[in-house]
């Protein structure tokens, strides 16, 4: 009995060591499919990224063939400018002149047509320098395009203030106190005339003072002369369109010039000299019959 029990137990075991056999075998079926999907897995995406690698590549290609033909007509483009007139200066006009002409402001920057349009444009500080080194007139000079190959020179100028009178001839005396080295046979418009100066700490200081004052003694003041005394290096003396003259000094001129209106009035129609250098007195000119008088005394004597 004991034998039978035993062999029916063996026989019983059996069934479980051939279901774990399966399992195992199931397990080793599973593994097999999982790697096997997964190689197709890798097999399939190689497969699906060779296209798209292809054509990044030839997108990549097609840019770098753009760019180069971009940049090599772009060269081409520059190299047939600069061989047409359109890169040569055409025309060149001037404008805001009062004090000098056009032709002599064209003369002076030294463009003509023809010349090269942008190494006119790289060199336009040198050319206002020129400018201003041969017309001290000129303040200052921009060059500005008037079209697409021509230029314009905008000009701004220093004033005529004043007339320097020398014999016969006169010189303009401008804003910034020089003296244009140009003579003329009259003078133009209401500027004073100034007699016996020259350029340097006076002549500064004079249109100082003069810039100071109203119009209305602007125009009644004929002529200016610098007559500097031992006492005085700042004297002068004013002619008057009234008749009368002022004795004053530059550096006091304004403060006092402004009362000349009031001590004309107080004056009334005699004339004489009015000195303002210090305080402020009049003298009358001496009458003609005394001055008869005198002469005939004298020669009497």
């Amino acid at each position: 009995m004991a034998d039978e029990r035993k062999t029916f137990n063996k026989k019983k075991k059996l069934p479980a060591q051939l279901s774990s056999v399966g399992k195992e075998n199931e397990s080793l079926k599973k593994d097999n499919n999982k790697r096997a999907g997964q190689s197709e897995g890798k097999d399939y995406s190689l497969e699906d990224k060779l296209p798209k690698l292809k054509e990044k590549r030839r997108k990549k290609m097609y840019r770098r063939l753009v760019s180069l033909l971009f940049l090599f007509s772009f060269a081409i483009l520059i190299v047939v400018y600069f061989i047409t007139p359109l890169s040569k200066v055409d025309q060149v006009s001037v404008s805001g002149t009062k004090e000098v002409t056009d032709q002599a402001v064209i003369d002076a920057s030294q463009i003509r047509s023809g010349d090269s349009l942008w190494e006119t444009f790289f060199s336009r500080n040198k050319i206002e320098t020129t400018i201003k080194k041969q017309l001290p007139q000129v303040k200052s000079m921009k060059l500005k395009f008037n079209s697409i190959n021509s230029y314009e020179l905008v000009v701004s100028e220093y004033k005529t203030v004043a007339y320097l009178e020398k014999g016969d001839e006169y010189y303009n005396i401008l804003s910034n106190g020089k003296i244009v080295n140009e003579s003329r046979k009259v003078s133009i418009g209401n500027p004073p005339i100034f007699v016996n100066f020259k350029e340097g700490k006076a002549l500064n200081k004079m249109l100082e003072q003069y810039q100071v004052l109203n119009e209305n003694i602007h125009n009644s003041i004929s002529e200016i002369e610098y007559t500097p005394s031992k006492t005085d290096d700042y004297l002068i003396t004013l002619y008057m369109n009234d008749g009368n003259q002022v004795v004053a000094s530059i550096l006091s001129f304004a403060e006092k010039m402004v009362y000349y209106p009031d001590i004309v009035e107080k004056i009334g129609e005699e004339k004489g000299v009015i000195n303002i250098e210090v305080g402020i007195y009049f003298m009358p000119f001496e009458s003609e019959s005394s001055k008869e008088n005198t002469e005939s005394a004298n020669n009497k004597e």
